[in-house]
């Protein structure tokens, strides 16, 4: 499908057919999630793939979402301590040595990591939890567009109670929950939702 007709055709879909979803559109929309634009190539997330029912429901429960029956329930997570200083600096290395960056080692320890600007663990954890949530929203993004190219819906379910997700899927405390991402075959096809009008949202040159 031509990208700009996924974009069009995207929408949340919240009725799901029993069909399971075949491993290569699974791993297609995945790969896709994985091709997204992280900031130092952190790449901070996780991605868990769900399709046993018992499991999904029992997720789903504990997000307060009880009524996802997608056959694929995906649970979005991050790391943020891909954001310490000596991961962060392990990917910016990496880009260097393929020649994307022309730094050496003085620019990158003592300029690029040694500010604010772009070194979210000099502002603390928070910082890089928020930093790492940017990164999968962005993943996710790419993901619910390559889900519509394989024929398949998603919802981008972010109204969830995180800490009790993490509790329910026995979780490490490096790895936070994000988001929900069910997906499968789509049970219902829903008109498009409107749009602003673009003269309210787009300015050239200058605000207003």
């Amino acid at each position: 499908m031509e990208l700009t007709a996924a974009i069009e055709k995207r929408c949340s879909i919240r009725r799901f057919k029993p069909t399971p979803v075949e491993k290569a559109k699974l791993d297609r929309v995945l790969a896709s999630g994985m091709r997204a634009p992280s900031w130092g190539n952190t790449q901070p997330w996780r991605f868990i793939v769900v399709q046993d029912k018992e499991r999904r429901e029992a997720i789903a429960k504990a997000a307060g979402q009880p009524f996802l029956n997608a056959p694929v329930l995906i649970v979005c997570c991050g790391v943020a301590d891909d954001f310490s200083r000596k991961h962060h600096r392990q990917t910016l290395a990496q880009l260097r040595d393929l020649g994307v960056m022309e730094w050496d080692d003085n620019m990158l320890d003592n300029v690029v990591l040694g500010s604010d600007a772009y070194a979210p663990y000099r502002l603390g954890q928070q910082a890089m939890t928020i930093r790492a949530g940017e990164q999968i929203m962005i993943a996710v993004a790419y993901m619910t567009l390559e889900a519509v190219n394989q024929g398949l819906g998603t919802c981008w379910v972010g109204a969830i109670t995180p800490k009790e997700v993490h509790k329910e899927m026995n979780l490490p405390d490096s790895v936070f929950v994000h988001t929900l991402l069910p997906i499968g075959y789509p049970d219902e096809d829903p008109k498009p939702r409107p749009r602003r009008d673009a003269k309210e949202i787009i300015f050239w040159e200058k605000y207003g």
